[in-house]
């Protein structure tokens, strides 16, 4: 697996991450599916949407699928995040959802590769840096308030979203700091 393409690596994000679902559902999550597209209610106080595929939707269907969404969401007065990968199809489907109304956040990337070799080494921190798994809440409002002032922009909805998914189960996260003074 060390002789990958990006291609393959690609394609394994999507089909072992992608439609990225808690699992298990935090109390109160609830997961509606239309179409390929998969509703995240609940989590925090925003909507999400995800999918693995569009399963080949374009033009009208397209665009009546991104209008429900729209208005599932207008209809609960909560704000909603379409997950859209650059490599998502069709081709224009960024410009449909700006169209409908969605306002692209910064770009994001994901780093995939075979975690192995990592997994193997011990690392190697700076002088005075500690790494401390946190599980509470006081924690996870410190993360959003750092992340507010990194990217200027509310992130509260962290600290609810990554609270249920600790309460729900334990084993299936973990949420790292690194500290240091």
């Amino acid at each position: 697996m060390t002789d990958l393409d990006a291609r393959e690596l690609r394609d394994a994000y999507d089909s072992q991450i992608r439609p990225e679902l808690p699992d298990p559902l935090p109390d109160g999550v609830t997961v509606e599916r239309d179409g390929p597209l998969f509703r995240v209610l609940g989590l925090d106080h925003r909507g999400f949407l995800t999918y693995r595929t569009l399963d080949g939707l374009a033009g009208g269907e397209l665009d009546a699928l991104i209008a429900r969404q729209v208005e599932v969401f207008r209809a609960r007065g909560e704000s909603v995040e379409w997950k859209l990968a650059g490599h998502d199809e069709p081709a224009d489907l960024g410009d449909r959802l700006r169209a409908a109304g969605f306002v692209p956040e910064d770009q994001e990337t994901v780093v995939v590769g075979p975690v192995a070799p990592l997994a193997a080494a011990v690392p190697v921190l700076p002088e005075g840096v500690r790494l401390r798994e946190v599980t509470g809440r006081a924690d996870l409002e410190r993360i959003a308030a750092m992340e507010e002032e990194v990217w200027h922009d509310d992130r509260s909805h962290l600290v609810i979203g990554l609270l249920r998914e600790i309460e729900a189960d334990p084993q299936s996260i973990t949420v790292v700091v690194a500290e240091a003074g």
